[in-house]
């Protein structure tokens, strides 16, 4: 309890150094809300009997503790007051979330700097999870605004990811509903929601399931006029047919946001991360199947072309 409490009243480079038998006058004048287990309403309830200060907590006594907050809780915030805490020590716990903040020493008041600072918190985050081993579906962003009200947001997605692409527009859209007018001091990004697994293309897994529903009913993917053809309803082959064109792992080109590949497909849709070999993680969009724009791409070179000297640069990937 001590060493917790000393390295939030050091925060955020100091160093507290509690010598033995200091222990009591060091929490004396601190809030009885500094305590473990005291949140707001037992903070309150406390206040409303005159006690607001750990010293007080001591000059109440056990008894009174007792009455005001019953025995079990009674007992141990007394004894913390008293500086006893014999609850072991854990050194490791299962993470819950992953999260990286910055404090800044003059409040940010551009917003497209705003902007670029949770850009950037989300790639350290994703790297963070990414070293892990581990996923995440609940993306947060923590903003402290000027006048030091802290305000947390937070999107969940359909599955558990960690790709830098997707934390950073969804960090991206939640930062859209804060006012951030008169400066932040300090902004940050999670991740929630843990997992040791990615979840990103659920379209995929739909269209999968339903190809071995089909399969199990004994439809034929073959030609028109195959046995068993009679009893697949209207436009569901050729739905099959379309969105087979689309393997997951292909190379496809976009008119718009040039090559790609197929992350997935399923439900009349496929899903298409324009990136290249030598590019940055890129970002995932969604189409119809019969996309006009979409389209078959030449398989790309593992390593990038050398660019002739004078030669004008073409072309690009969508970030």
């Amino acid at each position: 309890m001590l060493a917790k409490i000393a390295s939030e009243q050091a925060k955020p480079n100091g160093l507290v150094l509690i010598e033995p038998g200091t222990e009591r006058a060091l929490l004396a004048p601190m809030s009885v809300r500094t305590l473990p287990g005291i949140g707001p309403a037992t903070g309150d309830h406390l206040r409303r009997a005159g006690i607001t200060t750990v010293e007080e907590i001591v000059e109440a006594g056990e008894d009174e503790l007792v009455r005001l907050l019953g025995k079990a809780h009674g007992h141990g915030v007394y004894a913390m007051a008293l500086a006893r805490d014999d609850r072991p020590v854990v050194a490791e716990r299962e993470a819950k979330s992953v999260s990286v903040e910055d404090t800044y020493d003059v409040d940010i008041h551009d917003r497209l700097r705003i902007g670029m600072e949770v850009q950037r918190l989300a790639d350290r985050c994703v790297r963070r999870l990414r070293g892990a081993g581990l996923s995440g579906r609940t993306i947060v962003l923590k903003v402290r605004r000027y006048d030091f009200s802290t305000l947390t947001r937070s999107e969940t997605l359909r599955g558990p990811t960690d790709d830098v692409a997707v934390v950073r527009e969804a960090a991206a859209r939640l930062l859209e509903g804060v006012d951030t007018t008169g400066g932040v001091r300090l902004l940050g990004v999670g991740v929630s929601g843990l997992a040791d697994y990615t979840q990103e293309d659920l379209f995929a897994l739909v269209a999968q399931a339903e190809a071995e529903a089909l399969e199990g009913a004994g439809v034929d993917d073959g030609a028109e006029g195959s046995e068993g053809e009679g009893d697949v309803p209207p436009g569901v082959r050729d739905a099959e047919v379309a969105e087979r064109r689309w393997h997951p792992g292909h190379d496809v080109r976009h008119a718009e946001y040039g090559p790609g590949w197929v992350q997935g497909s399923g439900l009349g849709r496929v899903t298409v991360r324009f990136e290249t070999p030598w590019s940055e993680p890129g970002r995932v969009r969604t189409f119809r199947v019969d996309d006009p724009d979409l389209e078959v791409g030449e398989p790309l070179p593992l390593v990038r072309p050398e660019v002739e000297p004078g030669a004008a640069s073409v072309g690009g990937v969508c970030g």
